[in-house]
């Protein structure tokens, strides 16, 4: 049985991963920061209510991961957030740094707690969320585009540095979606 974990999995497009691997067998442990979302998960997926941008949290969550689960085959880092909709000049340090550390470190931290795991296996696969405005741009919202332009970086630097190992790593690059 695949053992997936999926970053703000409660909801949105990181519960439509989860039931979509559930669907398929898998064993889903859903890592959320918001409470409410993740009381109304399936009971049968273990939950964890995890700050992405904390490191001392993420690897917590990981060590829990090895020490219920044993490994983790599927890593799906979907944690982001939309970030300020401004011209460049209007936005904030504190509100660029809060978009970027969710959507792009938040991202870095999970690959980096997966990687040994999967590395020790010998196989698994990491699926980044990156935004088509990673692929062309967003106006007035440079610090979401700009990490999500980042998320690309990562994942094809990790795909030449896991794939000896037999890890695969993808980006998805969905445009708006509804809430």
């Amino acid at each position: 049985m695949s053992r997936v974990l999926i970053t703000a999995g409660a909801s949105g497009i990181g519960r439509a991963m989860a039931e979509g691997f559930a669907a398929k067998g898998a064993q889903i442990w859903v890592a959320d920061v918001d409470q409410a979302a993740l009381d109304a998960v399936p009971s049968g997926w273990t939950r964890s209510r995890v700050d992405v941008t904390s490191e001392a949290e993420m690897a917590t969550l990981f060590d829990q991961i090895a020490t219920d689960w044993g490994g983790l085959d599927t890593l799906c880092a979907n944690a982001g957030i939309a970030g300020p909709t401004a011209l460049i000049e209007d936005i904030a340090l504190a509100d660029w740094k809060h978009c970027v550390s969710v959507n792009l470190e938040g991202a870095f931290l999970a690959a980096k707690y997966a990687a040994p795991m999967m590395k020790a296996q010998k196989a698994g696969a990491m699926i980044l969320t990156s935004s088509t405005a990673g692929l062309y741009g967003y106006p007035n919202r440079a610090p979401y585009s700009a990490a999500k332009w980042g998320i690309i970086g990562l994942a094809k630097t990790l795909s030449m540095e896991l794939g000896p190992y037999n890890i695969r790593v993808n980006t998805l690059c969905p445009g708006s979606v509804e809430g």
